[in-house]
């Protein structure tokens, strides 16, 4: 299979690197008219979906808002999965797994396998047991063209203590994650991005800088938007940098209103903004 560095780097392309988030909490589901149910999760994802005809590169479900509803709630992930890649939108699910190396070679079993009817072509995952824990997990994602993405530098204002402590050799941890991922990336061959992108908080004083510690990373950029950080924020970041983010908007795509034509209007504004970005402009 084509790896998923390669395969997000043709839908950037032809789409631009907006990453739009699907969360259907309840309080984003009333706003939409829409049940609170599985039903009603699965139709707000198939909404954004085909406001744009599937002109994304990347989208990102949470998984805990799907979870909620039990067996129901996840065959409502599996159902809005597959129409995602039977239109060939990658689907990054945000569901910060992170366990031992065992566990995380079951989780990945279940998200990268060609018969889980999980399958996604990248997931979230957190780097707190050890990023050495999650190797078998990575392994096993890129041996079947898949990727992940490790929570580097969140948005949270709850994460910045621990992410910004001083190991014994002086890196932060933030940045001996950094150099961590950039190593396993040369491990997977990587010359440009890997198949190893990092999460990096928008809204993070250190974003730019971290994001440039990553060369060869793809860099999810979540707190645009309703967390208050604008996509021309991003334009403080690095030339090189800039290049390889993915500007991640979840609650702001209904800023402008929840109707099919209005999540259009609005997604079509942001896909140019993130373009622009990209292009340097």
């Amino acid at each position: 299979m084509t790896p998923f560095a390669s395969r997000l780097e043709r839908r950037i392309e032809r789409h631009g690197p907006l990453c739009v988030g699907i969360d259907p909490s309840a309080g984003t589901l009333a706003k939409c008219d829409l049940p609170d149910s599985p039903e009603g999760a699965f139709e707000l994802g198939s909404r954004v979906l085909h406001a744009v005809d599937h002109q994304l590169a990347i989208v990102k479900p949470q998984a805990a808002y799907f979870e909620r509803f039990g067996s129901p709630g996840m065959r409502a992930l599996e159902e809005l999965i597959a129409l995602a890649r039977r239109n060939d939108v990658l689907v990054l699910l945000d569901a910060k797994r992170g366990d031992i190396d065992t566990t995380g070679e079951a989780y990945a079993e279940g998200f990268f396998s060609p018969a889980s009817p999980l399958r996604v072509d990248a997931v979230t995952v957190h780097p707190y047991l050890g990023l050495g824990a999650l190797e078998k997990l990575l392994a096993f994602a890129v041996r079947h063209g898949g990727g992940a993405f490790v929570v580097v530098r969140s948005s949270n204002p709850e994460g910045e203590a621990i992410q910004t402590a001083r190991l014994s050799d002086g890196r932060s941890v933030a940045g001996a994650l950094c150099d961590g991922i950039t190593e396993l990336n040369r491990r997977f061959g990587a010359e440009r991005a890997g198949p190893i992108g990092a999460v990096v908080g928008a809204t993070c004083h250190d974003a730019g800088a971290t994001a440039s510690a990553l060369p060869l990373s793809y860099v999810l950029a979540p707190g645009v938007g309703a967390q208050g950080a604008t996509i021309e924020d991003l334009r403080g970041w690095p030339a090189a940098a800039r290049g390889r983010v993915l500007p991640s908007v979840s609650r702001g795509i209904l800023s402008n209103g929840s109707a099919v034509g209005e999540i259009r209007s609005t997604l079509e504004d942001l896909k140019e903004r993130a373009r622009a970005l990209r292009r340097g402009d």
